[in-house]
């Protein structure tokens, strides 16, 4: 009896497994079978993640299981909206030095822009600099566009746009040195790397 009665618990444990392990292949066959057709219909949604902006560029992207194909990758640039400020500024003053003075400030950071764009690292460091000096500076601007245009005048009123030019001009060369430091490390990089390239042929004996 006893001998019966553990095979007959021995029979319905073994039972029981396989029907545990058959729900569970049927479950992930289940589950690939929905993932499969996800995928054929277009519907798996991919990880979203923060690509930098481009030129309204295209790009195919791997990310993990999910394969985003020909999507557009689109990050506006944190100068953008200063450049944009800038423009606007530019617009409304009627000083014509002043005038040119920020059209110079526009091209170098539409220039610094482009860089960033395919520079990632950069972005912070200029970031802190744009953060500060450009928001300061079209304060300033705007200061003394007001008192340009009320009928009562300031005796400061020369003295301020003496020092609202410098300041523009100050703000424009140090984007300018910021941008010309980062080309110029970016050829020493590419010159130490070429003359290691060489020097790699030259030792592996493919050239004499």
């Amino acid at each position: 009896m006893k001998f019966l009665g553990f095979s007959l618990f021995l029979f319905f444990g073994i039972v029981a497994f396989a029907a545990l392990l058959v729900a569970g292949v049927i479950k992930i066959v289940t589950q690939t079978l929905k993932d499969a057709v996800s995928i054929f219909k277009g519907d798996k949604k991919s990880q979203k993640k923060t690509y930098y902006y481009g030129e309204g560029f295209k790009r195919e992207h791997e990310d993990d299981s999910n394969i985003v194909i020909d999507v557009e990758i689109v990050k506006d640039s944190f100068l953008k909206s200063y450049i944009s400020d800038i423009k606007k500024a530019n617009k409304s003053s009627n000083d014509e030095e002043i005038k040119d003075l920020l059209s110079s400030l526009i091209d170098v950071l539409q220039s610094m822009d482009n860089y960033i764009a395919n520079h990632r690292d950069k972005e912070d460091d200029i970031k802190i600099m744009a953060e500060y000096y450009i928001p300061e500076m079209l304060s300033h601007l705007k200061t003394y566009q007001e008192m340009c245009s009320s009928k009562f005048k300031s005796k400061h009123e020369e003295a301020i746009k003496h020092e609202l030019i410098e300041t523009i001009k100050m703000i424009t060369a140090a984007f300018s040195t910021v941008l010309s430091e980062f080309y110029d490390n970016m050829a020493l990089n590419t010159s130490s790397s070429l003359e290691a390239l060489k020097a790699s042929i030259k030792m592996k004996g493919y050239v004499k």
